[in-house]
């Protein structure tokens, strides 16, 4: 495989493929890693050294990958029900993954690595897999507190814009200063890296049509630099990886 492929929905996306630009790095998406071949080392900010075939990295953790070979790598909105679920899954940072979705996703990865199926046929399995994933992750109690389950899913429900901390309060019939409290105790994220995820998984389909300033302006970010910033925070890897996939 000459190229990484990657795909970004709204709450989640994947590529297939090789990274060589993977230092020590963090950022808020939640992370599944699915080896399709050799096993997977990972280095955590200890300098601890370990070997998956598959795991789970929570939000905002330490860590570097190395493989020898083409890997999944699996990423999800932290408050989406699946990330929410997700996060709950273990108390370790990193973890181990063994739900039984996964032996179907390395399944997806290794049949499209050999060819006997195209990468819209792994993008039309995996989200129908994730669908389901989601609905049973939707049965388990996720938030505690009514008023910020009944933001995230408003959130989920007009994902197709930013929705402004004036309006979400509203919704929520909460103060400004007490939703932005609750909501980082429920989610352990903050309200404005959610509006960041929001602007920035809608710039991928641009990424391919025009270069990065243009791309940065057009989704409210000062410049490229920042724009690169606040992606590579939000999803681990530099934008320019998805103009070459």
């Amino acid at each position: 495989m000459k190229k990484n492929k990657i795909y970004f929905g709204n709450n989640w996306g994947f590529s297939i493929g090789q990274f060589d630009d993977n230092l020590l790095h963090k950022h808020y998406a939640i992370q599944i890693n699915i080896s399709l071949n050799t096993e997977i080392i990972l280095t955590k900010k200890n300098n601890e050294i370990a070997e998956f075939k598959s795991f789970l990295i929570k939000s905002n953790v330490t860590h570097q990958l190395s493989c020898e070979k083409e890997h999944l790598l699996l990423l999800f909105y932290p408050t989406s029900p699946i990330g929410h679920y997700l996060n709950q899954l273990s108390n370790n940072e990193i973890s181990e993954f063994k739900h039984p979705i996964l032996k179907e996703l390395r399944k997806c990865g290794i049949d499209f690595l050999n060819e006997k199926i195209n990468f819209e046929n792994v993008v039309l399995q995996i989200s129908s897999l994730l669908e389901v994933f989601k609905g049973e992750c939707e049965t388990e109690n996720l938030y505690k507190d009514e008023r910020i389950k009944k933001a995230i899913k408003y959130l989920e429900a007009n994902f197709n814009r930013v929705i402004s901390l004036k309006e979400i309060t509203e919704i929520c019939f909460l103060s400004e200063s007490r939703f932005l409290h609750l909501f980082k105790e429920n989610t352990g994220i903050t309200f404005r890296k959610v509006q960041q995820w929001n602007k920035v998984s809608k710039s991928f389909s641009m990424l391919r049509k025009q270069n990065l300033t243009e791309t940065a302006h057009q989704f409210g970010f000062t410049d490229s630099s920042h724009y690169s910033k606040v992606f590579k925070e939000t999803f681990g890897f530099n934008p320019k990886l998805i103009q070459k996939s």
